[in-house]
């Protein structure tokens, strides 16, 4: 089987590849490091795995999933053995950065020098790359995995700097330290400076932080299993710089909160050569743009840039996130000095819109007439002709309501944006559905019972009404760690929270990574929100009130993409692969050109 790099490769002429996570970084021996939570995300997104054989293993116990993958005589789990052998090879160099879905102990053999694969190399924050192509001077710096608050200062099973565990990895301030001391040794004015990580500087503000620092011309981060990359600056997404810059605020705020509270134990166990590095992260944390509203804020001095009262980088950094490569990539052809971009994304399908319309008849009834028009009507027509509209106005509420049950009941559970094009092996991620509120509306119908036979026999003229309380707000980003209902009930306050929902999953039956919880009142309400970001149990929660449901004709509205993420927090991927893991991000280029792409790539 030919490695989607290779393929991507000659698709585009390039000659380079940028990835950016969820490789593909495991052995035969990973299985049995890697947790269920994790190993459940792998099945559900990793291109080896066939789709009958996905669905049988979804619906498994972990054990025999395991057993599965174990005995299987193609890979499932990653092709990254058969590149070790030499069995298979990449046609061009690949530069990669792990992602959050990783096993430590192989990332730990490459440091080591042990594990070497023809055309790989890994960028960490010891090590960094220059590529001279097209009359530019590219210089690559990366930092993988996720990036979780409460593990900054945590290496969990890894024995060297590189943190991770149970088939996972995430970033630590002590990589964001080194990565700054290993940009000030190789700085040079006139190279061309990128920065790849696997989470998204646009969620993560402390990675916003180190591009600044780094003095960063482009970030290339993983999306969270996108259908389309995005590219941005923060001038076309941010108000002014002031806004740019409060976003970066709540990110050290957030930082100096963990760092109080352990500081004092953290540097009681760490070394001089560490105290430099943790010196580097906390000025990565304390970097913020200039304020523009107070006069009398101090210029920003970084450790490679003059003083400077506007920043630069608000409108000159510009920002791209990868769709899964299965979905696409971008392409950055370098000619002649300049950079030019070019993406390709194979998008939502959309034809379920016109499907929609054939079987389901929607009849749309004028408004009743008024009492004169009515009356002139009358006095028009022949007695015949008024008992016929008589009796047609009394059947028409009996219509207009079996018609609406049509509607709410002729539909599939499963949003069309949700499931697989021509059923191919997408694996577009139901759990972090963010928009997905009239799901739980579905299954509170279903446990609870609409009363409209009762209403239609009151004549028809009551409308259906939604279950949803006024004071409930959508809570994600529970990928990390399972919560419980009454995990949420204590986060919140029992006495402020009325009722907690978890979605389930259709087709497995569990419960998805995120709920909706019902306050008390709208002030309660308003305190729930104010905890956005904070954590549970290891996960960063999102916290936003739920978009309300689309009324049509065509029954339930569309779902957005929710949280991480998770990793998309949680194993956000939207860049993996590897030898044949899931999501991934990828950059190429051809003899006068670098292109990258994005998405699911690797081994």
């Amino acid at each position: 089987m030919e490695p989607a790099g290779n393929t991507l490769a000659d698709e585009t002429n390039a000659k380079y590849i940028i990835h950016t996570g969820d490789f593909g970084f495991y052995e035969r021996e990973s299985l049995d490091r890697i947790s269920d939570r994790t190993l459940k995300h792998l099945v559900q997104y990793s291109t080896l795995i066939p789709h009958n054989v996905r669905s049988r293993l979804n619906s498994n116990a972990p054990e025999v999933v395991r057993h599965t993958i174990q005995h299987s005589p193609t890979p499932f789990l990653s092709e990254f053995p058969s590149f070790l052998s030499g069995e298979k090879r990449l046609s061009v160099p690949v530069y990669t950065v792990w992602g959050a879905c990783e096993d430590v102990a192989v990332l730990e053999r490459f440091r080591a020098g042990e594990y070497t694969v023809h055309n790989l190399y890994v960028l960490d924050e010891a090590t960094t790359y220059p590529i001279d192509i097209g009359g530019v001077n590219i210089r690559l710096f990366g930092l993988g995995g996720a990036v979780v608050q409460h593990k900054l200062f945590d290496n969990g099973e890894g024995v060297d700097t590189i943190a991770g565990g149970a088939g996972t990895m995430w970033t630590t301030a002590l990589q964001i330290g080194e990565l700054v001391e290993t940009a000030q040794r190789n700085y040079d004015p006139s190279e061309t400076r990128v920065l790849v990580t696997h989470a998204s500087p646009g969620r993560e503000g402390l990675l916003a932080q180190l591009a600044l620092v780094l003095r960063a011309d482009f970030t290339i981060s993983a999306g969270l299993h996108f259908r389309y990359g995005i590219s941005y600056n923060e001038f076309s997404v941010q108000a002014d710089q002031e806004h740019y810059r409060n976003r970066l605020l709540q990110s050290q705020k957030s930082f100096l909160q963990l760092w109080e509270s352990i500081k004092e134990q953290v540097e009681l166990h760490v070394d001089d050569r560490q105290s430099i590095l943790l010196q580097n992260a906390l000025t990565v944390v304390n970097r913020l743009p200039p304020s523009i509203r107070d006069p009398n804020a101090p210029e920003v001095t970084t450790l490679m840039a003059p003083t400077d009262k506007d920043e630069q980088a608000f409108k000159n950094m510009w920002n791209f996130n990868l769709p899964d490569a299965a979905f696409g990539w971008l392409v950055l052809d370098v000619n002649g000095g300049r950079v030019s971009a070019e993406s390709k994304a194979q998008g939502f399908n959309f034809s379920y819109r016109r499907n929609s319309n054939v079987g389901t008849n929607v009849h749309i009834t004028p408004p009743p007439p008024s009492q004169g028009q009515q009356g002139q009507q009358n006095r028009g027509q022949r007695p015949q002709q008024q008992q016929q509209q008589q009796q047609q106005q009394q059947q028409q509420p009996h219509q207009q309501h079996h018609q609406h049950h049509q509607q709410q009941g002729g539909i599939e559970h499963q949003h069309p944006l949700m499931m697989d094009d021509n059923n191919t092996d997408s694996g577009w991620d139901p759990v972090q559905a963010q928009n997905d509120w009239n799901e739980g509306a579905v299954q509170e119908q279903q446990q609870q019972g609409w009363k409209d036979s009762a209403s239609s026999q009151r004549g028809g003229q009551t409308r259906r009404q939604s279950v949803r309380s006024p004071y409930s707000v959508y809570v994600g980003g529970m990928t990390y760690a399972p919560v419980s209902e009454e995990d949420v009930k204590d986060f919140f306050g029992r006495e402020n929270v009325t009722n907690v929902r978890f979605p389930t999953d259709p087709q497995t039956g569990e419960k998805k990574a995120h709920c909706y919880v019902d306050f008390v009142d709208d002030n309660t309400l308003e305190a729930g929100l104010l905890r956005n970001g904070h954590d549970l149990k290891g996960n960063k929660l999102i916290i936003n009130r739920p978009n309300p449901a689309y009324e049509s004709g065509r029954g339930r509205g569309g779902r957005g993409r929710g949280t991480r993420g998770g990793y998309r927090g949680g194993f956000r991927g939207g860049a993996s692969g590897g030898p044949g893991s899931g999501p991934t991000g990828g950059v190429s280029s051809s003899s006068s050109a670098a292109q990258q792409g994005g998405g699911d790539g690797g081994f």
